[in-house]
């Protein structure tokens, strides 16, 4: 999992009773596993090296050590959702225990790792949670974990020679109506963002975010400001309502040398030094 995801951390003491009634609390003592990596297939193709885009699935579960496979409850899933998880390999955007056992796999391999709570989440803690009416346990403070993998796809993380330098693209798709939105103006847009793929003649790689599914809410901001990446908040202006516009944003005016988690619904993260793309319909404006 990103490292990006938000936990909340508690510690966890046991009172043990003492004579006169008094009580010391002590911390409770998780027993650790060793990490373990069992391959149970092996895939074809290029085996994942650091820099690596890797796309794959993961089962989550908490480690029992009364069970023969170690698996207790479940605690995530991407295959009960239907979904890939697709992230930059070994550079640190992951647990650690997940680049250690992503690195060398193939497409259609499988793994099962073992992970002491280092290589896990750690002293961190999340709460029992509920997605797709499927019940996840909560995960405890310093709890050892086992994860199934199953290797979808293994691309290198090239440079692509035509990605944008620092220039902003923008193209036109349709045309608006009325007054073309200025700078420090207040809009409402839909959008949908994808990783900036030099090789497809789109230009569209991976899909990270968008806010076109029914109930999402609009994005609404000030044109020229900073509530929005710098190359989104400029590469509106210009636009007319109900125009779309598709905006090649070059790094160094959206998330420069940051890597950020894209939108949970994709599972896609946005590399450091990334080219994006947007489709960005304008909805509202003064």
């Amino acid at each position: 999992m990103l490292k990006l995801f938000a936990v909340a951390v508690c510690a966890a003491v046991l009172a043990a009773c003492g004579g006169g009634g008094d009580k010391t609390p002590k911390p409770v003592v998780v027993v650790q596993p060793a990490y373990k990596m069992t391959e149970t297939a092996v895939g074809t193709g290029r085996a994942a090296v650091a820099g690596d885009l890797v796309t794959f699935t993961y089962v989550g579960y908490l480690y029992d050590s009364t069970k023969s496979d170690f698996k207790g409850e479940k605690i995530e899933s991407s295959v009960d959702i239907g979904t890939t998880f697709t992230a930059t390999v070994g550079v640190g955007l992951m647990l650690t225990g997940w680049d250690q056992t992503l690195i060398g796999m193939q497409a259609g391999g499988k793994r099962t790792a073992i992970m002491p709570a280092n290589l896990a989440y750690g002293a961190n803690t999340r709460d029992a949670q509920t997605v797709n009416n499927i019940k996840y346990a909560a995960i405890t403070a310093n709890a050892p974990l086992v994860y199934d993998f199953v290797m979808v796809n293994v691309s290198p993380q090239v440079v692509i020679p035509n990605v944008p330098a620092t220039d902003l693209k923008t193209i036109d798709v349709t045309t608006g109506t009325g007054t073309a939105v200025v700078s420090g103006q207040t809009v409402s847009v839909r959008y949908t963002g994808w990783l900036y793929d030099g090789t497809r003649s789109t230009f569209k790689g991976a899909k990270f975010d968008d806010n076109t599914a029914t109930g999402d809410t609009l994005l609404q901001f000030v044109t020229g400001g900073t509530g929005v990446i710098s190359g989104f908040s400029t590469g509106v202006i210009g636009m007319q309502l109900n125009g779309t516009r598709t905006i090649i944003i070059p790094a160094n005016l959206a998330y420069g040398a940051t890597a950020k988690a894209g939108n949970a619904r994709y599972g896609v993260a946005i590399p450091a030094n990334s080219a994006l793309v947007f489709d960005v319909t304008l909805v509202s404006s003064p």
